[in-house]
């Protein structure tokens, strides 16, 4: 079996890491797969330094959708003959494979949000269903949250596969590793709260950093990281200097080594307010047996269920995830249980080999199906 991911993304975003992570964790020989990325793109060198098959082409810079580029991507198309093509935010490519009359043409929900009123009225609602069974025969969404996001604009409940993200998972250091690595940043043997995450402010890093302040006022042992970078860093160190935590506050910025700071944590955290399904961050953190404290927005619910893996607090009060912080971090037998039910949970259904093989499943699923019906046809 042929397959074509394509991506539109010019960065290495969550959408990228998870495409990378599953085809490189692929073993299954059965499907051989090609990735399209924009030229010049970002995933263009890691897919290659992973040993992915890899084509580039003009186009969709960041972009669901660019008119040039689907020409472009039909030749592509056509040159390789794929039996499924599975677009992610990539618009031209759903079209370009419907003109090339792909078999199984599918697409990859990534986000949720709230969805806007008038596309769940009439006659846009309508317009969005009847585009996507032109487009395509199926859809993943990677979260409930994402699934939702669909139904509400109106597409069949029926044509949507949840396949929740999975990850690699991340290496736990020893004691003694840990210790050197909190040394180095300074927090020596502080309760540490972490947050990894894009700084944008569909994050909720103001929430994070307001709930900070809580914490640091009534208890000194507090010392919190901000790992990721982005458009809101300086406004993000403004409102810690405003705070009078800037002696508590460390901003790593943009890093490939996550892992040093995830083990540096003691819990957590996702304040996410705007955008989010089955977070990586979170996903990540349970590997290495990280209780989570994060916000009701999105898919959040689902990853982190409240009192068993972590708590969930109400997305935007951080008054409340300050106090859902410190009841974690008071109770030993409390975070002892919920480390040991995220590393569990993590195990059982967050990693990548889960989603890798749940994908393919579905990809063959759908290609035995679009054989079946062609035989009925002939």
């Amino acid at each position: 079996m042929k397959v074509i991911e394509v991506i539109s993304d010019t960065n290495v975003g969550g959408a990228g890491r998870l495409l990378l992570t599953r085809l490189s964790a692929s073993n299954n020989r059965e499907i051989d797969t090609t990735l399209l990325v924009p030229s010049g793109s970002a995933l263009e060198i890691r897919a290659r330094e992973l040993g992915i098959k890899l084509r580039s082409f003009r186009g969709c810079y960041d972009s669901s959708f660019d008119l040039g580029a689907v020409r472009r991507l039909c030749n592509i198309i056509k040159e390789t003959e794929p039996d499924l093509i599975n677009c992610h935010g990539c618009m031209s490519a759903r079209i370009a494979a419907a003109i090339c009359r792909v078999p199984v043409r599918i697409y990859t929900r990534h986000c949720a949000y709230d969805v806007p009123r008038y596309m769940r009225l009439f006659p846009i609602r309508q317009i969005v269903c009847a585009t996507d069974r032109i487009l395509s025969v199926g859809s993943i969404a990677v979260a409930d949250a994402a699934k939702k996001n669909l139904t509400d604009m109106g597409i069949a409940e029926d044509r949507i596969r949840v396949i929740i993200n999975g990850v690699d998972g991340l290496r736990k250091y020893s004691s003694s590793e840990r210790e050197a690595v909190r040394e180095e940043l300074g927090v020596g043997g502080r309760f540490v709260v972490g947050i990894c995450a894009r700084l944008e402010s569909c994050k909720g890093h103001d929430d994070f950093l307001r709930a900070a302040r809580i914490l640091a006022r009534d208890d000194e042992r507090y010392r919190f990281i901000i790992v990721g970078d982005g458009s809101m860093m300086r406004e993000l160190r403004e409102l810690t200097l405003a705070l009078g935590i800037s002696d508590k506050v460390i901003f790593t910025g943009f890093t490939d080594d996550v892992e040093k700071y995830f083990n540096c944590f003691d819990i957590n955290v996702n304040c996410s307010v705007g955008t989010e399904t089955s977070s990586l961050a979170l996903s990540e953190g349970m590997s290495i047996g990280l209780p989570s404290v994060a916000s009701s927005y999105g898919g959040n619910p689902y990853m982190v269920r409240h009192g068993e893996n972590g708590l969930i607090y109400s997305a935007g009060d951080f008054v409340e995830l300050a106090q859902m912080i410190k009841r974690i971090a008071e109770d030993r037998l409390a975070y002892e249980r919920m480390s040991a039910k995220a590393y569990e949970r993590f195990l059982t259904e967050l990693n990548s080999r889960n989603m890798t093989e749940q994908t393919e499943a579905f990809y063959l699923e759908l290609c035995h199906a679009a054989m079946k019906a062609e035989d009925l046809t002939t």
